[in-house]
């Protein structure tokens, strides 16, 4: 059995790293809270213009426009969103695992990744995947200026044929315990017909007009929104390993105490029975 020192060292350990976790999980409820409404506001405007783009590319526009035109796949570029810092339980490798299946449902296809968030970066260098591009700055600090300028040379690239299909994959926040894992195909657009918009407005100028220039900033806010998504997930995800790491914190201090009782009662036993012992040995 070990030392009464050494129970109490190890009773010490466990409760600096218990307010360590109760403060990182205070740190994320924070930051939840505030990114949950920040992405609350945005899915509405998200879903809305996505709608509309849909209604002018399905009844207006047709599949010859080059944003819509279905061409033989030969190269596919993705954007895989993970987070910059571990600590959050099966958020990483739960969007890691689906995007190896995508590419391994792919085998004939050149695969392009673009990644946002260090996790991800770290995961497919160790595995010698070509990364065709990195956003070192972190996923949070991505700024507007640097997606415009991003979606600028997507579109450039998609218009010369450099890839043939863009698919997004983020987590989607659903509630605090749940997130899920959601790849997005990006272009070529479906053009599904959209039976929320009323077909009677009247678009000024022509609907071709207004689709090339909606689309720049549709695909901006498709990977804004997707990154915020993603931090509402993060998180959350970590908010939970948090509070279980508190949790098994508490219950590891509570078997430390009970072991700390024992071996100390059991010095106290030994050094009675010695001291009985002792005495038992002067007497007469």
């Amino acid at each position: 059995m070990q030392s009464t020192r050494e129970i109490k060292s190890r009773i010490r350990g466990v409760t600096n790293i218990q307010q360590i976790t109760r403060a990182m999980e205070m740190v994320a409820a924070n930051r939840l809270r505030k990114a949950e409404a920040r992405l609350l506001e945005a899915r509405h405007y998200t879903e809305r213009m996505g709608h509309l783009l849909n209604y002018l590319a399905s009844n207006f526009i047709g599949k010859t426009h080059y944003l819509l035109k279905e061409k033989e796949v030969k190269v596919i570029k993705l954007i895989v969103i993970t987070s910059d810092k571990g600590l959050c339980g099966a958020y990483n490798a739960n969007i890691l695992q689906y995007v190896q299946k995508f590419i391994r449902e792919n085998p004939n296809k050149e695969i392009q990744l673009t990644l946002m968030g260090r996790k991800g970066f770290l995961f497919f260098q160790k595995r010698n995947h070509p990364i065709e591009k990195y956003f070192p700055e972190g996923v949070e600090k991505l700024e507007q200026v640097d997606i415009i300028k991003f979606v600028d040379n997507l579109i450039k690239d998609f218009q010369k044929g450099t890839y043939q299909e863009l698919h997004l994959f983020f987590t989607k926040f659903i509630t605090m315990m749940k997130g899920t894992v959601t790849g997005v195909k990006l272009l070529p657009l479906e053009g599904k017909p959209e039976k929320a918009i009323r077909p009677d407005y009247i678009f000024e100028p022509s609907e071709e007009d207004i689709f090339n220039a909606m689309f720049p900033k549709y695909l901006e806010n498709c990977i804004q929104h997707a990154i915020w998504e993603s931090l509402t997930s993060e998180y959350a995800a970590r908010r939970v390993a948090m509070i279980a790491a508190s949790e098994n914190a508490e219950e590891m201090i509570s078997e430390l105490t009970r072991s700390y009782n024992k071996a100390r009662q059991e010095a106290i036993t030994r050094e009675l029975m010695e001291v009985v012992s002792g005495a038992e040995a002067l007497r007469p």
